[in-house]
């Protein structure tokens, strides 16, 4: 997090000196040499400066602020959020503790977080230029494509040339299954830094398992082992290659036989994408984690990408006193007209959020239609926990539960509420559920560091 903090602190340390004026204080003194030993990286020995100026001055934001970072250079995470959590309290309005809180948050798993906190900096007058990149980040970990999308779009106006947004935006439309636009994104990013690895075995995972271009996947798989050759895996890179060899192959010589065979249509391979360890975001732009998600049977065809979960992951840890909840009582679900229902569902998904009150008469005509209709439930939850309806939310939630019991999304978004709401025993059996479901979800991560703390 060196660079743009250390461009953060900087506006803040041209306040603080600007205001000082007259003989300094004991407080203000101790300040200033934490200043002096923060700029030299001397972070140990700014700590003790910045505790001394707290104990003597006033509640003090940028004091907290620059303890909070200094603990955290240190390695004292814990220490270092709460002095930032106590900046934000403190002050509210201080724009560089929220941004330096959401950086920790990120790599700390806790992207919902991180997300409140983004979205506050970017709307403030002066942000810093790789905001709206943190937010897609942020959004992209708990699996809010269509808010990530739009935040590094925000990022590509005034940095065309970003092979990391580009590659960001290729991962984003790959997760919405818009493959040839994830394709476009990816060529764009190599054309922007041709030696930007990632990327190229981004563009082979896609080629090989989404598009099924069998040669180009081979050529983007060499271009990467030309560029990392020793890195992490390399292995099952090597592995997929050999693969597409032997597919190749095959192919080759079915080609020349006499007889001519039947068509058939392509199997997708078996073997999955190469595991790619998720990389930690940096105020610098870094490659998110290589992913390219399989690709998954369409339910309804056509039908535009489901609207994104719930994005306040994870919440605070469990109050005292534990609550339970008693799900809603719903008798056994007929089927209905699912064509009708369609129909119905694919006009709801087509409203933007603020026609919040459309989407929710063609979500409820849907489920009307057919009353077992697991995602229409799933997206009124959406609206109503956006909006605040959270009672109305749950009952959605549990409804497409009842409709879908291995609906993965549905368990991970009905647990975000029960814990928000103290649920928090609850929250745990629907979030084991989720992980059980969708163990490589961008949203796992995050889920396990929060039920290692608190189960």
């Amino acid at each position: 997090m060196d660079f743009s903090m250390r461009k953060i602190f900087c506006v803040a340390l041209f306040a603080a000196l600007a205001s000082g004026c007259g003989r300094k204080s004991t407080g203000e003194d101790a300040f200033a040499k934490g200043i002096a030993y923060y700029k030299e990286d001397k972070f140990n020995k700014a700590i003790p400066c910045f505790e001394q100026a707290l104990a003597s001055m006033q509640t003090n934001a940028l004091a907290l602020n620059f303890l909070g970072v200094c603990r955290l250079k240190e390695g004292e995470t814990a220490a270092g959020l709460s002095n930032l959590q106590d900046a934000v309290k403190f002050d509210p309005n201080y724009l560089p503790a929220h941004y330096n809180l959401a950086l920790a948050q990120l790599e700390q798993g806790q992207a919902g977080d991180a997300v409140v906190n983004l979205r506050q900096v970017a709307q403030g007058g002066s942000a810093p230029a790789d905001v709206h990149y943190q937010l897609g980040l942020a959004y992209m970990r708990v699996s809010a494509w269509g808010q990530a999308e739009e935040a590094f779009k925000r990022h590509l106006q005034s940095n065309p040339s970003s092979a990391d947004t580009l590659n960001c935006l290729g991962i984003v439309a790959a997760r919405k299954r818009e493959f040839p636009q994830s394709k476009h994104y990816f060529e764009q990013a190599i054309a922007a830094d041709p030696k930007f690895a990632t990327t190229y075995l981004n563009l082979a995972s896609l080629e090989n398992h989404q598009l099924a271009q069998k040669k180009e996947a081979l050529a983007y798989y060499e271009k990467y082992l030309d560029l990392l050759p020793k890195s992490q895996p390399r292995e099952d890179v090597r592995l997929a290659m050999v693969q597409i060899n032997q597919e190749l192959a095959a192919a080759t010589k079915t080609s020349v036989r006499t007889t001519e065979l039947p068509a058939k249509p392509a199997k997708p391979p078996e073997s999955p994408a190469p595991p790619i360890a998720e990389v930690a975001p940096t105020p610098k732009p870094a490659a998110p984690p290589p992913e390219v998600v399989p690709p998954k049977p369409v339910v309804l065809a056509p039908t535009p990408s489901v609207a994104a979960p719930a994005v306040s992951l994870p919440a605070p840890p469990p109050a005292p006193v534990k609550k339970v909840r008693t799900p809603i009582a719903v008798k056994a679900l007929k089927p209905g007209d699912r064509a009708k229902a369609t129909a119905y569902y694919n006009e709801g998904v087509k409203y933007p959020p603020n026609q919040s009150a459309a989407a929710i008469a063609a979500y409820t005509k849907a489920i009307a239609a057919d009353p077992t209709f697991a995602k229409a439930y799933y997206n009124l939850g959406i609206i109503y926990g956006n909006t605040g309806q959270i009672e109305q939310a749950m009952e959605n939630y549990e409804r497409a539960l009842i409709a879908n019991p291995n609906y993965a999304d549905a368990h991970c978004n009905y647990g975000l509420l029960l814990q928000q709401q103290g649920y928090i025993d609850d929250a745990i059996a629907h979030y084991q559920i989720f992980l059980r479901l969708d163990p490589n979800s961008p949203s796992a991560y995050g889920i396990r560091h929060w039920l290692d703390q608190n189960h």
